[in-house]
């Protein structure tokens, strides 16, 4: 692949004379690296799926333009694409460390406002112009496949609260929880990416952020992408923490937003943020108690628990369920 990546900038960018290429992450679907040239640095990716997708209303590569030419015109922090060729992407380098990575190794804190406001940004340009973005939805992300996916998540969960709640024979357990997962598949879901987490967000500084990875689109819920792209789970690292950035303060000036967006009562807004907050953090554990390869799982499940306790509203139905993990 090193000899493909030299290939790309010989024919895209031949004033540039690659001086090192490191490979920066490997999945089943890309592979990225930096590459640092005699004027500049750089980011690549192989699409490894890309050619499955090409012909299609939801071809990865020119999805992924579209986006991006859209979300820049409308002033959202994303990377430049510099230059495609076949399944390869040139993309403008914005940083050297993740929110996954910050998180992980330093004090978030003072990166959390730029990064809401780039989420908030993102979804509002998502928003704006969803009718441009409808016939470009990846397939297995409509509203009705959300929905069906939410359903089965759910359900299987109701297999490890009793393992994760203070009184696994309380009563109400479980009705609690089907009418907390109930409301939220009722709310609209919003069309936005795919593949949020805390690994997507570029944070060269704590005045910028930059969101990454746009070839795919389809429906979510605005709320539960926002909880997911800020924690941080540490989950290539062994020894990684569980870190969460929303504070109740972050939570109401989201809200403020989102409720002038939507249209909304900005406790609707709360109540939707904190039930999400709370079913994330329960799947999330659900993972570590039935994925064996997870490492320190006692400790990851008590992190959770901490989080789960951690309120981002004041909603009767959130505070009863929450009540099931305090401790006596």
């Amino acid at each position: 692949m090193t000899e493909n990546i030299h290939h790309l900038f010989r024919n895209k960018l031949p004033e540039q004379r690659i001086a090192k290429i490191e490979s920066l992450s490997e999945t089943r679907a890309h592979a990225v690296w930096k590459v640092t040239t005699d004027r500049s640095v750089f980011a690549v990716k192989h699409h490894i799926f890309a050619p499955l997708t090409r012909g299609k209303p939801y071809h990865l590569l020119a999805v992924e333009q579209k986006v991006t030419d859209l979300l820049l015109a409308n002033g959202v922090s994303v990377p430049r694409i510099i230059a495609t060729d076949h399944d390869m992407v040139i993309y403008e380098w914005c940083g050297d460390h993740t929110l996954d990575d910050i998180c992980q190794t330093a004090d978030p804190r003072p990166f959390t406002h730029s990064i809401i406001n780039t989420l908030c940004a993102l979804e509002k340009a998502f928003y704006k112009h969803r009718s441009k973005f409808i016939p470009h939805i990846a397939p297995g992300c409509s509203a009705d496949d959300l929905r069906e996916q939410w359903h089965s998540t759910t359900q299987s969960l109701t297999e490890t609260l009793p393992a994760l709640v203070r009184d696994p024979n309380a009563p109400d357990l479980l009705s609690t929880w089907e009418t907390l997962t109930t409301e939220l598949i009722q709310a609209p879901p919003v069309l936005g990416p795919t593949d949020y987490n805390a690994r997507n967000i570029a944070c060269p500084n704590p005045e910028t952020a930059t969101v990454l990875e746009l070839a795919k689109i389809g429906y979510d819920w605005p709320e539960r992408r926002l909880i997911q792209y800020t924690t941080s789970l540490g989950a290539h690292n062994p020894r990684g923490r569980i870190v969460g950035l929303l504070t109740p303060s972050l939570a109401q000036h989201y809200a403020r937003f989102a409720s002038k967006l939507y249209s909304n009562p900005i406790e609707t807004i709360l109540f939707r943020l904190d039930a999400h907050h709370l079913i994330y953090h329960i799947s999330a554990a659900h993972i570590c108690l039935t994925t064996p390869h997870w490492k320190n799982i006692k400790t990851r499940i008590a992190q959770h628990k901490n989080l789960i306790s951690q309120p981002l509203s004041d909603h009767p139905l959130i505070n009863k369920f929450r009540a099931y993990f305090e401790k006596k």
